[in-house]
């Protein structure tokens, strides 16, 4: 038997509940009849649990003429149902669509607001769910974007929770059917210009007329899809723990004993947990093109908006799009060992100690070649020092050698090293490197 939407928000409380007796839960409220549905049932099941706080968080985009009459739709909501509200106006920004750049800029007011422990309830329903899976699919998107919405996942500090997302809109309709509560329809919902309300007018209607259960049918292929998904994403787990378990350096040969479609897997697995921007399937094709055929051509360098690849010593780098070259003049500053300080090659902010009784004045300046650091008892030049620390060649260039006189007692950047009797460390916040530019 289906649960009705009273016994789904019921259940949802009821877990979050034990999950957090004393939990802070958020309701992301437009003020239109779907989260205002979801605010009304939370607000009722919350009266059975007093150590739940319940607030309401209202975005206010300005997008269109609409959006003051939405605030106040929220705020008349929230006083009936005596329901704290908080108002966030943003400005979505970017050059991509205005659907995303607002959905954007919400989501960065979710994450802002979410505590530890909070919850963020949203009112994303089957049909929602189904509407998504048809979006994505015209984009071509693989298995992860047609599993559609997750019922919850992290988000911030907190989670999202979305407890309608296996509810009909025709459940929401009816239950507000006969509620003294007032909503706002949203003006731009019949405006079939854009994507979503293309496919909920012009595809979704006669889908339903020919098949009653189709939003239900495709959310339920979603939710295969997601299986499908948590399963690829242990394969690529257990494909990177043979790899080595190092997302940002993987060795070559190994890689291209896999299969293709798993050497994308393990590939977009590890771009995804290094927070990079995923390439372009094509940049992606073209990368592991050169590695199977490495063995001839030793040079394998892809670049792609947010990331670039790069083989050196049989191994495959992945790391950000180094977008700061390095300075092709002399350059040097003075430094006193302990503060942070903005080099040419980024800030600095390691600490260094010079033995007891010697003056800390000291001068940064770059690689130069030549240098020799007393280490363990023996001069050894800082070339051998990179070569044997594995600092890959493109990372030389952006080392930072600390001069006390007219001697070099240490070494910062991609190498961190501290001559004879001097001392290195990361400053006490753990902020102590040189930034993402070097």
């Amino acid at each position: 038997m289906t649960p009705s939407l009273e016994a789904r928000i019921e259940n949802a409380m009821a877990a979050l509940h034990e999950r957090s007796p004393a939990a802070t839960l958020w309701m992301a409220l437009s003020g239109g009849r779907d989260s205002t549905c979801l605010l009304l049932l939370a607000a009722r099941a919350v009266r059975r649990y007093p150590d739940i706080t319940l607030h309401a968080i209202h975005v206010h985009h300005g997008l269109q003429p609409a959006a003051e009459a939405f605030v106040e739709s929220a705020r008349r909501a929230c006083k009936q149902l005596g329901v704290a509200l908080r108002v966030e106006r943003v400005t979505p920004e970017g050059d991509d669509g205005l659907e995303a750049r607002a959905r954007r800029a919400r989501y960065a007011v979710f994450e802002a607001l979410l505590a530890p422990g909070d919850t963020l309830w949203m009112a994303h329903h089957q049909n929602d769910q189904a509407e998504t899976l048809l979006y994505r699919l015209m984009r071509g998107s693989g298995v992860r974007g047609l599993a559609g919405m997750p019922a919850h996942r992290a988000l911030g500090a907190g989670r999202l929770e979305r407890p309608l997302l296996q509810a009909a809109r025709e459940e929401i309709d009816a239950c507000l059917a006969d509620e003294p509560i007032a909503w706002c329809d949203d003006p731009t919902n019949d405006d079939d210009h854009q994507d979503r309300n293309y496919l909920r007018h012009r595809v979704m209607t006669p889908l339903k007329t020919r098949w009653p259960a189709a939003a239900e049918q495709m959310a339920r292929s979603a939710d295969h899809l997601r299986e499908v998904d948590a399963l690829l994403q242990a394969l690529a787990a257990m494909d990177l723990a043979a790899l080595g378990g190092a997302p940002d350096r993987l060795p070559r040969e190994p890689l291209c004993a896999l299969s293709r479609p798993r050497q994308r897997l393990v590939m977009t697995t590890a771009i995804e947990q290094l927070g990079l921007a995923s390439p372009p399937r094509g940049r992606l094709e073209t990368l592991l093109d050169q590695l199977a055929r490495a063995g001839v051509d030793r040079q394998v360098h892809i670049d792609w908006p947010g990331g670039q690849a790069r083989l050196w010593r049989d191994t495959l780098f992945l790391m950000v799009e180094n977008d700061v070259a390095a300075p092709d003049h002399a350059w040097s500053m003075t430094w006193d060992g302990q503060a942070p300080i903005a080099t040419p090659l980024g800030v600095i902010g390691d600490q260094i100690r010079p033995p007891a009784g010697e003056k800390p004045a000291l001068t940064l300046a770059p690689r130069a070649g030549g240098e020799k650091l007393q280490v363990r008892g023996q001069r050894r030049t800082l070339k051998k020092l990179l070569q044997e620390q594995a600092i890959p060649p493109w990372q030389r260039d952006r080392i930072v050698v600390v001069w006390h006189d007219s001697d070099p007692v240490g070494v910062l950047g991609p190498l961190r090293l501290a001559a004879d009797g001097w001392t290195l460390e990361a400053r006490p916040d753990d902020s102590g490197r040189i930034d993402d530019k070097c």
